[in-house]
């Protein structure tokens, strides 16, 4: 376990993130910080590795009740019918004010289950526990909470923190390798937009992150969740600089949903999207292409797609766009990139720019 936890600070209070190696074993990191009364909601492949210890954990913390609400995995149930799974669950078993939600899973769980905590007797504790990359280095994080809409995805949503982040490294052991793959989106996303010297330790170190090895891993989920954190407190609410981190978010979340959430993981939609806000930065004549071409390098070399889908519309992104959270007055807000670890939002963006930066991708007009 790490000595020191990573904390966020936001107006409604402090919470930790600790990071490390088998943190489910330990009880003192769950006192103090969980009510006598606790439901964990996973998924059933993961609760089967990590329920047991985590209940262990939970017990010697002094926790009185635990139930466990199993639910399938995948975005696709990432819905408001799923909440009220959720909700009808605590009410049968009794769940009042004094109640903890536990999320264990990815970041799809975790938005749901924050969203369930939120709204549940108007609002319970939610502790995360990320057991995916993509989770540990992002969505965990912030307190961002939604379900989907068939219309768009994370329509339906609010802020909410959670009262600690649990990264648990051992989690990664038996991740597949293609959600693995998927969380190192995110993972790039933060070099490109904001710290040039990750970008370019990713660029040097790939090779041993994608072996999993551990003293790595640690090192880069460990200055992601600062990255974050910092983001956070400054922006807690996407007024201003938490914007950028939506950057490559706009595409994917059409690709998503065009796709009904089935067909790509979030971070493959995200490395898809990075790679059409790039081109868009490259047409307006911010970004250079020798940019491009490392962004590029990178996915190639991490296994994540670095062009749209075969048989994709740029009318059926655009379709998909116009009803994208990401709006100002009617404007999307791009997310574009001046040079490595320099993005800006901007609401200028011609429609015939977005048009050749989505063939240049591989759109078909």
């Amino acid at each position: 376990m790490s000595d020191e936890p990573v904390w966020v600070h936001v107006p409604g209070g402090t919470y930790p993130i600790f990071i490390g190696h088998d943190l489910f074993a330990h009880p003192k990191l769950f006192q103090h910080r969980i009510q006598s009364a606790v439901c964990i909601v996973s998924h059933p492949e993961i609760a089967a590795h990590y329920f047991p210890r985590l209940e262990k954990a939970l017990v010697n913390a002094g926790v009185s009740k635990i139930n466990t609400l199993l639910i399938p995995s995948g975005d696709q149930h990432k819905t408001i019918a799923y909440a009220e799974k959720i909700w009808s669950f605590l009410l049968t078993q009794r769940y009042h004010k004094e109640t903890t939600l536990i999320a264990l899973g990815g970041g799809m769980l975790g938005d749901l289950v924050g969203y369930s905590a939120a709204c549940y007797m108007r609002g319970v504790d939610v502790i995360q526990c990320p057991t995916s990359l993509l989770a540990q280095v992002d969505a965990a994080i912030g307190g961002k909470t939604a379900v989907n809409h068939p219309l768009g995805k994370n329509t339906i949503g609010l802020y909410y923190q959670p009262k600690m982040v649990l990264a648990d490294l051992n989690t990664l052991n038996t991740l597949p390798a293609r959600e693995f793959i998927a969380g190192l989106a995110e993972l790039i996303k933060y070099g490109v937009i904001l710290v040039p010297d990750l970008f370019e330790w990713l660029e040097a170190n790939l090779s041993q992150v994608l072996s999993r090895d551990p003293v790595l891993l640690e090192y880069a989920i460990k200055a992601a969740c600062q990255i974050k954190a910092d983001v956070v407190a400054k922006d807690e609410k996407d007024r201003g600089l938490r914007l950028v981190l939506n950057f490559g978010h706009t595409i994917a979340h059409a690709i998503e949903s065009i796709y009904h959430y089935e067909k790509y993981l979030h971070g493959e939609a995200v490395a898809m999207g990075m790679i059409v806000a790039l081109r868009l930065s490259l047409e307006l004549g911010l970004a250079h292409a020798n940019l491009l071409d490392r962004l590029i390098l990178m996915l190639t070399k991490a296994g994540l797609p670095t062009s749209l889908p075969d048989g994709i519309t740029a009318e059926a992104i655009l379709a998909k766009i116009q009803l994208d959270k990401k709006h100002s007055q009617g404007q999307i807000q791009w997310v574009l990139v001046e040079s490595l670890g320099q993005a800006r939002i901007s609401e200028e963006v011609p429609i015939t720019t977005i048009r050749a930066a989505l063939k240049a991708s591989g759109a078909t007009l």
